[in-house]
């Protein structure tokens, strides 16, 4: 059913296996705190190397981990609010605070950028979500983005992480060029 190797990687707290899968789709279990960390580290590695793959890719997590995680609202907020923090955080400790506070404009758009495929309502929502954690003093809560969530279903909660780790990517780039780094 599961593979030797492949549940020793998954019991391996050092291991960056989130996820067993087993011979039918309806049979993964995923560990949503190691999600959690893989993505902070491809957050960190994107912000140490701005070429780095994005926070979504097959080696950081699997489309069969977004869909376990997408399917209760509960845990798409958590994502989506652990990837704004960390982002903001990561931004914050590097740049001047007023650079890392200013907002995404609402002439901003990702998708004339990176030719994205999301549509305006999601679009809008990463860029409503990424300016609040921008503005904000504290972390966002998932509590603050259930309900924000809940209408999209889980493809549209895909498209809103996409375009949230692709805006903070913008972000980082518009941070690196004004302040000289890269």
């Amino acid at each position: 059913m599961f593979g030797e190797a492949a549940v020793r990687e998954f019991l391996d707290p050092w291991h960056p296996r989130a996820s067993v899968e087993g011979d039918r789709p309806e049979r993964v279990f995923v560990d949503p705190e190691r999600v959690l960390d893989n993505i902070t580290l491809a957050l960190h590695r994107f912000d140490v190397d701005i070429d780095s793959p994005p926070a979504f890719e097959p080696d950081t997590v699997t489309v069969n981990e977004l869909s376990v995680m997408l399917d209760d609202p509960d845990r798409a907020a958590a994502m989506v609010a652990h990837l704004v923090n960390i982002a903001v955080q990561l931004m914050a400790a590097r740049y001047p605070e007023p650079l890392v506070r200013f907002p995404l404009p609402e002439t901003y758009d990702l998708r004339d950028v990176d030719r994205l495929a999301v549509g305006d309502r999601e679009h809008g929502l990463a860029r409503t979500i990424l300016n609040r954690r921008l503005a904000a003093d504290e972390d966002l809560h998932p509590d603050d983005l259930v309900e924000l969530l809940r209408p999209l279903g889980p493809g549209g909660q895909v498209h809103v992480l996409v375009a949230l780790c692709r805006m903070y990517r913008h972000k980082l780039l518009a941070l690196k060029h004004h302040t000289g780094t890269r």
